[in-house]
């Protein structure tokens, strides 16, 4: 059976946890398959709230987004020495190595298939897959996955280009 593939806003709310120590909030959009939070569907199988946000960040803009989509198209490469695909990662700063929900991604002609969901980091070849058994695969229709993917493209914020650097301040770097 296909599933479908939505990409729904979601707010990972503001929190703070003490006096010196605060959540950051975060806009996102969220996977939706079948019309239900993947998100949600996860800390319905661990037993507990979730708290990670998808690579697809819309406010703070975090990382190339549009990198994210092609990744998702198989029209990127990995971060992950394994070919992994990264979907959600630590909401205070998207770093793989604050550890991240991943998955398989395979193809065919007229499918993408998510399988294979697990928790890792880029410094581990370790995949945990405890909080995940019995999650996926997820198989979709190519075409209507593809069209979802491209889509958000117009939604996600585009990176803001690396500030150019000063002549005047890099005097000191004379060859």
């Amino acid at each position: 059976m296909r599933s479908s593939l939505d990409l729904v806003p979601r707010v990972r709310p503001a929190e703070r946890l003490g006096r010196d120590s605060r959540r950051s909030e975060v806009h996102f959009l969220d996977f939706a398959i079948d019309g239900r939070s993947l998100l949600d569907r996860m800390a319905a199988q661990a037993g507990r709230e979730p708290d990670t946000v998808s690579v697809l960040w819309l406010k703070p803009p975090l990382g190339d987004n549009h990198r994210e989509i092609l990744r998702l198209l198989r029209q990127h490469e990995s971060p992950l020495e394994d070919g992994r695909i990264p979907l959600y990662t630590c909401p205070e700063c998207g770093d793989l190595g604050c550890g991240a929900t991943t998955i398989t991604l395979a193809s065919t002609v007229d499918q993408m298939i998510w399988r294979d969901f697990g928790w890792q980091t880029d410094y581990d070849d370790t995949v945990d897959h405890d909080n995940y058994s019995g999650l996926g695969p997820f198989v979709f229709d190519r075409t209507d996955y593809e069209a979802t993917l491209t889509a958000a493209l117009a939604l996600l914020p585009v990176p803001a280009p690396a500030p150019a650097r000063s002549r005047r301040l890099m005097w000191w770097r004379r060859a």
